[in-house]
């Protein structure tokens, strides 16, 4: 095979000077040829007729042939298919000389494999051109061919890296995925990788744990930074955290490890073990839904915090959704590659067509949503990562429990916030986190967060506040509800919330009371209705999880019993 280098430049300066194979079966034409070449510093190798030729240009390095059409044994038009076999996917140019003047004849040049023709008698001018040319096209395409061969190593060595790097990202991600019966999830890709993730596991007090969140971007890049994502939520799942601890720290490593313009929108779902309740951490993913056996909106799930990542450690929202579950019912999840897929006219999917082709069918599955985004979108290229989960809750059995002991102090705190300090701080997660830290507490911290958060809203909005959770009934009475509670909370002059914890170690109870200086209200109004209004999951909560609840008669304090 020629070698690139010696076709640079012109003949004289090159290092190895371009061989010229000259084709004639007379002896007169090939001198006169080969004085003319050997004057411009080629290398000039003969044959006499077609097969001499061949034979040369298997054996030897030819960079252009000069081939003669009436030759004995084998002519022109014989040898120069044969010529340009030998050549393989190589440029080797095929200069027809010829006294042959027809049109027919010359045109027959270029169908057997010839790129060019000169008359004899030849002009020296022209034939010195012709070969700068076509050696000049030679060179190119010989860069070419390298070029393509080398990205053609390239392209193979980075497909054997990225199946290795994929085989680490799904035993990493999936090694130790549970997933639970009642959960069906798609995740597929824009890219070669995921910049979704969702991850699923079972604690050992037989929570149910989910994890769905959308990196920046898609491909490798987005996809990195679940792997520490998977390595906190499986540990931290395992040793029974809360939701918010775990976020939290989700969070805190993401803003060490991920540049500025990176971060990852998340919702973070545990159901406890009897599928009644689930307490959600939803951070930058689209509204999620709690719909009916019939695919119908009971409550839209609206993120309240900013993506992981963003937010440094002392920033950190740790606020929770929590929901009471009737029978029957969905939860649906997803990342905005679902609902801003495309169609010809550039309309979007949107939540209503997520909604329709949940609905279309009881317990539609995620293939048939995914089927119903395929056939609005025309089939085309994906544009982002697809994820949607459906979760259809179900209890699920306690997993044998890893004995920790319960300390056998008994402890007993009490703390009370006036108006100012009720605006100005959040008590429920420092007062949890200071019970979680007793021995043997950590494994209930979820619940008892609960339990402590429900009874402080229900004593600051229905207490001191005098709210009214009918307000909630709709979407848009939400939102008044919440600006409403803002409202008259940054106009409280008075009043008081108190918190007394007592842990007896003998009965291995909690009490957690929780006291506020308000006229009181009616906890039995403040029940589930039937149908699900969105409002009044509070106390069924409270009595879900708790042992006892009990309310003293002016309505202003409750008492939760909790066992161990």
């Amino acid at each position: 095979m020629t070698e690139v280098g010696r076709l640079g430049g012109s003949p004289g300066a090159a290092e190895h000077p371009p061989v010229v194979l000259v084709v004639d079966d007379q002896a007169l034409n090939r001198q006169v040829l080969r004085a003319l070449l050997e004057r411009e510093q080629y290398c000039v190798l003969e044959a006499a007729n077609g097969a001499e030729a061949v034979a040369l240009v298997t054996s030897m390095a030819v960079d252009v042939v000069l081939l003669d059409i009436m030759m004995p044994i084998l002519d022109g038009y014989q040898a120069a298919p044969q010529i340009k076999q030998q050549a393989g996917g190589a440029y080797l140019p095929i200069i027809f000389i010829t006294a042959l003047e027809g049109q027919q004849a010359l045109a027959r040049c270029l169908d057997v494999g010839g790129d060019d023709f000169m008359p004899k008698p030849f002009d020296a001018h022209i034939l010195r051109a012709k070969l700068r040319a076509h050696l000049r096209i030679r060179q190119l395409l010989a860069q070419s061919m390298e070029q393509t061969r080398a990205l053609s190593y390239y392209q193979r060595q980075t497909e054997r890296e990225y199946e290795l790097v994929e085989h680490i990202f799904t035993n990493a991600l999936q090694r130790n995925m549970q997933v639970p019966k009642g959960v069906d999830w798609h995740l597929s890709p824009a890219a070669m990788f995921n910049g979704d993730v969702f991850l699923s596991a079972l604690s050992p007090n037989g929570g149910q744990y989910f994890l769905l969140g959308d990196f920046t971007g898609h491909g490798l890049v987005a996809a990195v930074g679940a792997l520490p994502v998977a390595r906190i939520f499986y540990t931290m799942v395992e040793k029974n955290f809360a939701v918010a601890d775990i976020a939290r720290e989700i969070n805190q490593a993401l803003e060490q490890l991920l540049p500025a313009h990176m971060f990852c929108a998340a919702t973070l779902c545990e159901l406890n073990p009897s599928a009644q309740s689930a307490t959600l951490w939803m951070g930058g993913l689209p509204d999620a839904f709690l719909l009916d056996e019939q695919g119908r909106v009971l409550q839209r799930l609206q993120s309240r915090h900013m993506a992981l990542g963003i937010l440094e450690d002392d920033e950190f929202e740790r606020d929770l959704l929590h929901l009471t579950l009737a029978d029957n019912v969905r939860l649906v999840f997803y990342t905005d590659g679902i609902i801003e897929a495309t169609n010809g006219e550039e309309q979007q999917f949107g939540e209503q067509g997520l909604l329709s082709a949940v609905a279309a069918k009881v317990k539609a599955s995620s293939a048939d949503v995914l089927r119903a985004v395929h056939w609005f979108s025309g089939g085309d290229k994906q544009a982002d990562d697809y994820s949607l989960v459906l979760i259809d809750p179900q209890p699920q059995p306690q997993l044998e429990p890893v004995p920790e002991r319960l300390s056998q102090l008994p402890l007993s705190l009490s703390l009370e916030l006036d108006a100012q300090q009720l605006k100005s701080t959040d008590p429920v997660s420092e007062l949890i986190d200071l019970v979680a830290s007793i021995p043997g507490f950590r494994a209930h911290k979820s619940a008892l967060f609960i339990l402590l958060s429900e009874a402080y809203n229900n004593a600051l909005e229905h207490g001191l506040l005098a709210l009214d959770s009918e307000l909630k009934v709709s979407d848009v009475g939400f939102f008044e509800y919440y600006a409403l509670r803002e409202c008259i909370l940054a106009e409280l002059k008075s009043g008081h919330i108190r918190f007394d914890i007592a842990y007896q170690p003998q009965q291995r109870q909690l009490t957690l009371t929780v006291t506020d200086s308000g006229p009181g209200f009616e906890p039995a109004r403040y029940r589930p209705p039937k149908p699900y209004q969105g409002y009044g999951c509070g106390i069924a909560l409270l009595h879900e999880l708790a042992t006892t609840v009990r309310y003293n008669e002016k309505g202003n304090q409750v008492l939760i019993t909790y066992r161990l």
